[in-house]
């Protein structure tokens, strides 16, 4: 049984795979809630349009570790140039967040010389994720001005995407 979180308007206008459950786009939930949840699986839905617009590194990490590892990533440590320990034990301890071989191996390959990485903003990948959940909406058939409405912006904002 599939039940959809979006609103009516959105629910009756897109089937539910399309449907973008506006809730959720109000801000990055903490993680163990219910619309954490939501929200990774509203990415796995639209996996390949999600990493092919996060920042390289929330893509590596959700690519290789999952949607919820990299949204609790970005949570924890986003907006900050990050040291990338050799060890990756010694990286979890240190920052207290796990990530798995290959992401931890993909963050050393593209660090910088003083072995740095760039962890994008919390937010910034927030509204990499309610991009996507507009253009899903739209394609799902919404109407623009419930659309703006739903999400907040104008449909000035919504032609010129």
């Amino acid at each position: 049984m599939h039940t959809t979180l979006a609103p009516p308007s959105l629910a009756a206008a897109a089937p539910p795979s399309a449907a973008a459950p506006t809730a959720l786009f109000l801000g990055l939930p903490p993680p163990d809630t219910a619309a954490f949840d939501a929200l990774c699986e509203f990415c796995e839905q639209h996996r390949v349009a999600v990493l092919a617009a996060l920042p390289w590194v929330a893509a590596e990490i959700a690519g290789h570790d999952g949607f919820a590892a990299m949204l609790r990533f970005v949570r924890a440590l986003g907006g900050r140039r990050l040291y990338v320990p050799r060890d990756r034990q010694g990286f979890e301890q240190r920052l207290g967040v796990a990530l798995g071989p290959e992401s931890h191996a993909r963050l050393l390959a593209h660090a910088s010389a003083a072995g740095t990485v760039e962890v994008p903003s919390a937010w910034g990948v927030f509204i990499a994720l309610r991009r996507i959940a507009m253009r899903s909406a739209m394609r799902g058939g919404a109407h623009l001005r419930q659309v703006a409405q739903d999400f907040g912006v104008t449909e000035r904002h919504l032609r010129c995407r």
